[in-house]
C-alpha cells in the first residue's frame, strides 16, 4: 500500500468517527393508545411549534394544542387532568387540562394591500379570489370588516359588515401608490374595539415591505396585546433579501421654495418636499440607511448615516428656506459622503431642487465622473414651473450615471414622485421578519405565499386557524443561546401522577453543531490523529 492511500485512508476514519461517536437521537414516541382516556391530545410540530425572537432578543418557543373529546368514552367527574410541557425533558409549564372549547363568537377584520405592485403577476386577481374564499368559510355569526389599503386606507368597512357589498370593493378597487400595512393594522384595531367579548383577529394580506406608515411595528404589537387581538398575517410573493441600502437625501431649501410649485397648489414647495420626504424615509429601517444633506447658495454638512427614521423626520421638519441654489456642489458632496462610508450593498443618492443651479463651483462633467467612478447612481427631481428648471442637466446627471429624472409640476406628483422612488430603492420583496413577528408576538400566525395561485387555499387554512378550538402557551428557551441543537418539546396528558397520553416535536435552532461524543470513539479519534503525527516519520526514516 503507498503512503498517500494509508494517510487517505487514516483521514476518512477520522472523518467517520465522529458521526459513530454522535449519540443517536431517540425516536420520538407516538401517543399512546388508551382507550379509557376520554380526551385526545392534538399536536403537529410541524405547524404548532414555533420558535421565535421577542423584542429582547430572547428565544421564544410556542405551543399550540388542542384538546378534543374522544368519542364514545364517558368523563369521570372526581378526575382531574393536567397538560405538561417539557423542553429537553425539563418542565416549562403545568395547567390545569383546558377543557374542549366551545365556538367561540368572533369579530374579523381583513385588511388587503391594494397597493401598485398588486398588480404584477396576476396577484390582485388571485387576492380578489381568495377574499371571496375566506368570507365565505367565515361562520355567518362572524362580525366581518374590510380595509383595502396601499399608502393610506382607501375603503373601510367596519364589522358587522356587508359581505357583498366588501366583495364589490375588492372586485373595483384598482391597485396603485405604495404600502402602510402598520398604520392599516391601527384602523382594524379600533374597528374591532366595539367587540370586546368576542375573540377579536385581523387576517392582514401584503406583497410588499410597508414604506408609508407613520406607526411603528412596535406600537401595532403593543396595541395588539393590549385589545387582545390576534393577527394571522399572509406574505404574497418571495421574501426580501433585506440587502443594505444606503442613500443621502439631498434637499433644496433656497428662497424660491417659499412659493408654490404653480398657480393651483396651496402648498408651498419646501411644505410639499418636507411631505414627500418624510414618506420616503419611512422606509428607512434595520438594513436601509440615509443621510440628509440640505443646501441653499452653501451646502451644509451632511448628517450622520442613521436608520433612525424617526430622527429623520423631525430634521427634515425643522429645514427653512432661504438662499440661492449650489445644486451641483450639494450633489458632488453627497457622492463624496457615500464614497468615504463606503458601505456594503447598494448606494443612492436622491436629490431634489426647485430652481437653476446659480452657486456652484462645480461643474456637471465633474459631478457625473466622481458619481461614475464611486458606482453611486442619481436619482434627480425637479420640482416645479418649466422656465425655471434646467431639465435636460438634470436628465443628462441621471442617465449618465444610470439613475433616473423625475419631473413634478405640483406637490401630489412629488409625493408620487418620491413614493415610487423608495419602493425602487426599498422593497425588494416581502418583510417576512415583521411579518413573521407580527403573527409571532399576538399570538396568531404567518402563512407564505411564493406561489400566488395558492392564496385561496392558504386563506382558507387562516379562517380554520381563527375558528380552531387550540390553546397556545409561549415560554423563553431553557437554553438561550444559538447552538444549533434542537429544543425538544414534549406535551402530556396526565392524571393522578401518571402520564397518559404523550406529544413530541423538536425546534431547530441555527448555529454551529458539535457532535455529542460517546468516550470510546473519542479515544479512537485521538489515537488516529496522533498516528498521522507519527507516520511521516516512519516513512522517512524507512525511505532514508
Amino acid at each position: 500500500m503507498s503512503r498517500a492511500a494509508l494517510l487517505l485512508g487514516l483521514v476518512l476514519v477520522v472523518g467517520a468517527v465522529p458521526v459513530f461517536g454522535q449519540k443517536a437521537a431517540k425516536p420520538s414516541k407516538e401517543e399512546n393508545a388508551n382507550a379509557d382516556v376520554p380526551y385526545k391530545l392534538e399536536f403537529n410540530p410541524k405547524e404548532d411549534l414555533t420558535k421565535f425572537n421577542d423584542a429582547k432578543g430572547r428565544l421564544m418557543l410556542r405551543v399550540e394544542f388542542a384538546v378534543l373529546p374522544r368519542k364514545g368514552v364517558p368523563l369521570d367527574p372526581d378526575k382531574e387532568y393536567t397538560i405538561i410541557i417539557k423542553e429537553d425533558g425539563k418542565v416549562h409549564e403545568k395547567i390545569e387540562m383546558p377543557r374542549p372549547k366551545k365556538q367561540e363568537e368572533l369579530a374579523v377584520v381583513l385588511a388587503m394591500d391594494v397597493s401598485g405592485s398588486m398588480s404584477e403577476h396576476r396577484r390582485m386577481d388571485q387576492a380578489r379570489r381568495a377574499s371571496d374564499v375566506f368570507f365565505k368559510s367565515l361562520p355567518a355569526s362572524a362580525d366581518t370588516g374590510l380595509i383595502l389599503f396601499n399608502h393610506k386606507p382607501q375603503v373601510l368597512v367596519p364589522p358587522p359588515g356587508n359581505r357583498e357589498k366588501m366583495r364589490r370593493e375588492i372586485e373595483t378597487i384598482t391597485p396603485s401608490g405604495g404600502t402602510a400595512y402598520f398604520d392599516a393594522a391601527l384602523r382594524a384595531f379600533d374597528m374591532l374595539l366595539p367587540f370586546a367579548s368576542k375573540s377579536k383577529a385581523l387576517v392582514l394580506m401584503t406583497d410588499g415591505v410597508d414604506i408609508n406608515s407613520d406607526a411603528a411595528i412596535e406600537q401595532v404589537i403593543a396595541r395588539a396585546k393590549k385589545d387582545k387581538v390576534r393577527i394571522y398575517t399572509v406574505g404574497i410573493g418571495e421574501p426580501g433579501r433585506l440587502q443594505q441600502v444606503t442613500s443621502v437625501l439631498v434637499l433644496d431649501k433656497s428662497g424660491s421654495m417659499t412659493l408654490p410649485a404653480n398657480d393651483k397648489d396651496k402648498l408651498s414647495k419646501i411644505d410639499a418636499l418636507k411631505n414627500a420626504a418624510d414618506k420616503f424615509v419611512n422606509t428607512i429601517g434595520a438594513s436601509r440607511r440615509s443621510a440628509l444633506l440640505e443646501f441653499s447658495d452653501d451646502v451644509d454638512v451632511p448628517a450622520a448615516f442613521t436608520n433612525d427614521k424617526f430622527d429623520l423626520k423631525r430634521k427634515i421638519k425643522q429645514i427653512h428656506a432661504r438662499g440661492e441654489t449650489a445644486f451641483l456642489d450639494a450633489v458632488y458632496a453627497a457622492v463624496a459622503t457615500l464614497e468615504a462610508e463606503d458601505a456594503p450593498g447598494k448606494s443612492a443618492v436622491v436629490a431634489m431642487t426647485d430652481g437653476i443651479d446659480n452657486r456652484s463651483r462645480r461643474r456637471v462633467d465633474e459631478v457625473v465622473a466622481r458619481a461614475l467612478e464611486a458606482k453611486v447612481p442619481l436619482y434627480v427631481l425637479g420640482f416645479g414651473r418649466d422656465n425655471e428648471l434646467d431639465s435636460t442637466t438634470m436628465k443628462k446627471m441621471a442617465e449618465d450615471t444610470k439613475g433616473m429624472f423625475f419631473r413634478a409640476t405640483n406637490d401630489q406628483e412629488l409625493m408620487k414622485h418620491f413614493e415610487n422612488l423608495s419602493i425602487k430603492l426599498h422593497d425588494d420583496g416581502i418583510d417576512e421578519v415583521s411579518l413573521q413577528r407580527l403573527a409571532d408576538e399576538t399570538a396568531g400566525k404567518y402563512y407564505s405565499a411564493k406561489d400566488v395561485t395558492q392564496l385561496d387555499f392558504i386563506l382558507k387554512k387562516v379562517t380554520s386557524n381563527i375558528q380552531g378550538s387550540k390553546h397556545s402557551v409561549t415560554f423563553p428557551s431553557w437554553r438561550q443561546v444559538q447552538d444549533g441543537l434542537p429544543r425538544n418539546v414534549t406535551l402530556e396528558l396526565a392524571s393522578e401522577g401518571k402520564t397518559l397520553v404523550q406529544k413530541k416535536g423538536a425546534a431547530q435552532t441555527s448555529g454551529l453543531v458539535i457532535a455529542e461524543m460517546a468516550p470510546l470513539p473519542y479515544l479512537i479519534l485521538l489515537g488516529t490523529l496522533a498516528a498521522l503525527i507519527v507516520l511521516p516519520g516512519m516513512f522517512r526514516k524507512k525511505t532514508g
